[in-house]
């Protein structure tokens, strides 16, 4: 618990009870977005922080679930986005054989545009996309985002759209051009 001014043991239990009840479930979704449980765990706690420093703005017993669920999925984008470039694609997964130099410069090039046009997106449509990427039902995605599932459906096929239409040279059906793009 924070330091601070004594709260009524009734505030106190009923926090302590509301993070014993989430903190499961949470530190499970922040792993399976970022891939790794200690990454994820320290993630989740930042969160919580950051909510139980406003806890006298919010009532969390009753919407601190919501709001932890969307602070996971923000801070785990911002994460995913900042530690992007760490990981080494010099290597072919599939038969560990060194890229041909021009492969890798495509491979940067279609990477480098992927990242621009992923920040183009909303944080709505990119959270979106990247939890059904990762295999979440629109129920799950809706409740991580605090929506509902209709809207997480056109979150998700807006930013496929938009994507498909900025990176179509790269998938080879055009000049690459914006055309039929949705509005964000």
């Amino acid at each position: 618990m924070l330091s601070g001014p004594v709260e009524p043991p009734d505030h106190r239990a009923s926090r302590e009870a509301w993070i014993l009840a989430t903190l499961p479930r949470a530190v499970a979704y922040a792993a399976s977005l970022l891939r790794d449980r200690g990454l994820a765990e320290d993630v989740v706690h930042d969160c919580y922080v950051r909510l139980l420093q406003k806890a006298e703005t919010y009532n969390l017993p009753r919407d601190g679930t919501r709001l932890l669920f969307r602070s996971i999925t923000n801070a785990c984008i911002d994460r995913n986005y900042r530690d992007r470039g760490a990981l080494s694609l010099e290597i072919d997964g599939a038969d560990g054989r060194a890229r041909e130099p021009h492969e890798l410069a495509e491979h940067h090039e279609l990477e480098a545009a992927v990242a621009v046009e992923l920040g183009r997106l909303s944080v709505a449509q990119r959270g979106a996309l990247e939890l059904k990427s990762l295999g979440y039902s629109l129920a799950e995605i809706a409740e991580a985002l605090g929506t509902t599932s209709t809207n997480a459906g056109v979150l998700v096929h807006r930013a496929r759209v938009a994507l498909a239409s900025r990176l179509g040279r790269f998938l080879g059906d055009g000049d690459g051009e914006n055309h039929g793009e949705e509005s964000r």
